[in-house]
């Protein structure tokens, strides 16, 4: 089942960055506060923020019980936190995902609150773009990018 979920948190991953990607080239230039808020713009948002929330539970699946590498750390959680790639994936990654995932959420949801399509858009971009850095700041880039 491991191989799976790892697999599926891969995947996810990429899948994530280029909603990510996607939906800020389509708000962008909506913050010269001229052009309208839509479906698109509604369902590219909603879409990032879904795959933020699966790849969330996809990585606890690994964080809590799935993974025997998260077994092994959180078994020996003092000793796992002398070492820096142990450290990492026990505090560091988790963590700073969840920020990416509550920023994700707060655009998604502050972005309905707004009165304006301006600030739809400012509100919007702004979240977004914050989760998409927490994201592209704690991905293990020296992992394998394509573990299938």
């Amino acid at each position: 089942m491991y191989p799976f979920v790892l697999g599926l948190h891969n995947i996810l991953r990429w899948l994530v960055l280029l909603s990510a990607v996607y939906t800020l080239v389509l708000l962008i230039p909506g913050l010269g506060g001229r052009r309208v808020w839509g479906r698109r713009e509604r369902v590219a948002a909603s879409s990032f923020t879904g795959l933020m929330y699966l790849q969330l539970l996809v990585g606890l699946a690994l964080y809590i019980g799935v993974s025997p590498y998260m077994q092994g750390i959180l078994d020996n959680f003092g000793a796992a936190l002398k070492n820096s790639e142990t450290r990492f994936f026990a505090v560091t990654h988790i963590g700073g995902m969840l920020l990416a995932v509550l920023f994700a959420h707060l655009g998604n949801v502050l972005y309905r609150r707004r009165e304006t399509d301006q600030g739809r858009y400012r509100t919007a971009t702004l979240f977004f773009s914050l989760s998409l850095l927490c994201v592209l700041a704690l991905i293990p880039w020296w992992r394998p990018q394509l573990r299938l």
